[in-house]
Formats: structure tokens, sequence, C-alpha cells
């Protein structure tokens, strides 16, 4: 669990992602997509992060813009020191050994011409590390430590299974000692009996090595399993964040409730007296929000404030951050 004490390893600030949109003959710029729009967040040393959400609010947008293989519209993003969002080239391709990404898709982030050695020692030949012998022990390593067999290293990524593929993937991640690691939803492809095997294996990592993980994912059970602390998406914003325990147990935020309320009870005596908060209508364009709150169109506790203004992102209990007028009266 997470340390009080430690200093953030990851600070993240006003962050937005706009994507421009073209139209007409002369493919004019005509509007823009607010994949992510200014959202601010830390991540401690060690800890795990959730970002959760339903499909297409905006978490992968943030896990990339973090990493910066999106260039980011405004905002800044500071890892261990050292501001990633301004950096020239040089010194951002420094800085990729200490932050590296799980893709969610384990199949389609591996290249099919390239043996599982190859993939492994991919960013060792990059960044030079070390003698060829050295390098080839490093994907031995790596290959033990994730629990791949040391014979399968010149074989191909198709010749493995869906979790085997995503071992690789880690193991590729891990490659150059980095503090930090965006899981961008690197279980959502794989079967239900492997996804445990992963997130098992990936709190082992972090144990081992002291890992920082921002776990991108929609699965709300899992990522109660794994994050110390969990911060939900809307539209683009983060409209709460919280210690894990006390967001499942206390939620805040409406869509928070509403999100949680859907979230299927093992236990068919409690399953069968939870009562569902079901939303009505769509979720906005991110490219035309509503004016004031994102969710004001489909919130059950909507004012008309929420119509107006955008709330205010802040701490109203400790540890717990929400953006929602009805808390605009406490301290």
């Amino acid at each position: 669990m997470l340390d009080e004490q430690k200093q953030p390893l990851v600070r993240v600030d006003k962050l937005k992602m706009h994507f421009p949109i073209y139209g007409g003959l002369l493919r004019r710029r005509t509007g823009e997509v607010k994949a992510v729009d200014g959202i601010s967040f830390d991540i401690y040393e060690g800890e795990t992060l959730g970002l959760v959400g339903e499909s297409g609010c905006g978490k992968s947008t943030v896990g990339r813009s973090v990493l910066r293989l999106y260039e980011v519209t405004d905002g800044s993003v500071t890892i261990d020191g050292r501001d990633i969002a301004h950096a020239p080239p040089e010194e951002l391709r420094q800085m990729r050994t200490q932050m590296q990404m799980i893709f969610q898709d384990p199949q389609a982030s591996l290249n099919p011409r390239m043996k599982v050695s190859e993939i492994i020692g991919e960013p060792l030949r990059e960044h030079r590390a070390g003698s060829a012998a050295d390098r080839r022990e490093r994907v031995l390593e790596l290959m033990d430590q994730v629990g791949l067999n040391r014979d399968f290293a010149n074989r191909y990524p198709h010749e493995f299974s869906g979790g085997q593929r995503q071992r690789i993937g880690i193991a590729r991640a891990l490659a150059l000692n980095p503090k930090f690691i965006v899981c961008d939803e690197p279980i959502a492809a794989l079967d239900v009996s492997i996804q445990a095997q992963v997130v098992n294996l990936l709190e082992e990592l972090q144990d081992q090595l002291g890992l920082t993980y921002l776990f991108i994912s929609h699965d709300l059970s899992m990522v109660r399993h794994i994050a110390d602390r969990v911060a939900v998406m809307y539209l683009g914003r983060i409209v709460e964040l919280a210690p894990r325990d006390a967001l499942y147990h206390e939620p805040l935020h409406p869509y928070t409730k509403a999100l949680l309320s859907a979230v299927p009870e093992p236990d068919p005596s409690i399953e069968e007296k939870v009562e569902r908060i079901i939303l009505t209508g769509d979720v906005p364009s991110p490219s035309n929000p509503p004016t004031g709150c994102n969710f004001c169109t489909r919130c059950p506790a909507v004012m008309d404030i929420c119509k107006r203004d955008e709330p205010e992102f802040r701490e109203v209990l400790p540890g717990r951050f929400v953006a929602c007028h009805h808390f605009n009266d406490i301290t």
C-alpha cells in the first residue's frame, strides 16, 4: 500500500490533449476533439494509480500523453523531477529508459517478423546497453523474470498464446530498468482465466523492482485488486480521485456511483438487493462537450449551476478529490 511519506514520482498538471478536426475542400481546421481536457494528478513512488472510465473517455490518451507518445496541447508532465512535456528530443530519448508502456493488444504491439529474443532485446540495442553477450544474458534473465521458458527465445510471436505474448511485452518494458510503467488495459485482450495471472505478475514485479504504475482499465474489479488509489474519468476530465477502499465503499461523484453500481456482485443474495443507477442519454461528443459540468446532461442529481459553471476539481476530504458542485460548501 501507499506510504504517505513518499514523494510523487509523476506529476501531471492541467494536461490537455486536443486533436484537430479538418473539413471542407481546403481541409481547414474546423474544430478539435478534447480527448483530455485539463487534468491534474500525482503518482507516488511505488504506488499503483488506477485510471478508470467508460470507453472513449480519454484514458489511453492520458497514458500516451504522459509518456509523450503524443505531443501534448498544454500543461506539464514531470517524471522523477524532469520535464517530459517540453524536453528536447535528445533529452527525451535519455528519459525513455525511466518510463515504459505495456500495450493493450499484445499481438499488435509485437513485431511478427522478429524473434522473442530480438523483441525483448530491442530497447537494449537502441540505447546501446552493454555488449552483445551482455544483452543476450539480460534477455534470458528477463524471460525468467516474467515466467517464459528460455528455450522459446528463438520463436516468433505467433507461436505464443495471448498471455505469453503479454509476458513478452512486459519483459520488453522492463529491459532498461524503468521506474514508471503505463499499463494501458494490459489484460483487456486476454482470456479471463489468464487475466489474474498477468495482474499477479505485475504485482510481483512491482514488489521486486519498486515499480510505479499507471494502470488504465475499464475493469473495476481488477482495478480494485491492484490499485492503491483510483482516478475516475468522464469525457476528458477526472471527476473523482481517492484511495481505493474509500472510493469503492463510499463514492462521492454521481458518475462514480453509477459506474460502481454496474459492477456485478458474485454473491446472488447481495446481487438481488443492489440498486442499479441507470444513466439516460448518450455520452456527449468530446468535440462539442456541454457547457459547465461535462456530466450535466446525464447526471441524476443535476442542478442549474451544473449547466453553467465548470466544477473545480479539489480536495473535499483528506486525500479525496472530486469535481462536483454538490461539494462546493465542503471546506
